[in-house]
């Protein structure tokens, strides 16, 4: 799929973020690298869709994002770049799962384990981490 899609370089795809940053990596997606029809796998366009606020920006950077991807494959892959103003993907963001509710006596014992500690703040963060602990325990694996 990804050479196909004209990624036979399938790390630009995987290493995005880390090439071009998460700022960068926010505002654009790599959607597919052209090279020249001599069968040659030098100087290439890769299209990017951006988001359409950010595409002057992204313009603007061309150059370095251009060297970055370069430096990236340690040979000039890519020579220009192309851009495709689109909304982005929306990135799905991981739920965290619903853990069981502890009784009021568990959560009594855990208060009294950590009563000692002087520091509140201390004292609040590992009653939480406490309190998570004993409900992971409680979920069924």
């Amino acid at each position: 799929m990804i050479g196909k899609r004209g990624f036979a370089e399938g790390g630009l795809l995987e290493d995005w973020t880390n090439i071009v940053g998460q700022e960068l990596s926010a505002q654009c997606i790599p959607v597919k690298l052209s090279y020249p029809p001599q069968g040659i796998r030098n100087d290439g366009t890769l299209l990017l869709k951006a988001d359409p606020a950010f595409a002057l920006t992204i313009q603007q950077q061309a150059p370095q994002i251009i060297e970055r991807i370069n430096s990236h494959f340690g040979y000039r892959a890519v020579a220009r770049l192309s851009l495709q103003q689109a909304p982005l993907p929306q990135k799905k963001t991981p739920q965290k799962p619903q853990l069981p509710k502890l009784s009021p006596t568990e959560r009594q014992s855990i208060a009294r384990e950590f009563s000692n500690i002087q520091n509140e703040s201390l004292r609040a963060a590992l009653e939480e981490l406490a309190t998570t602990l004993k409900a992971k325990q409680k979920t069924p694996k």
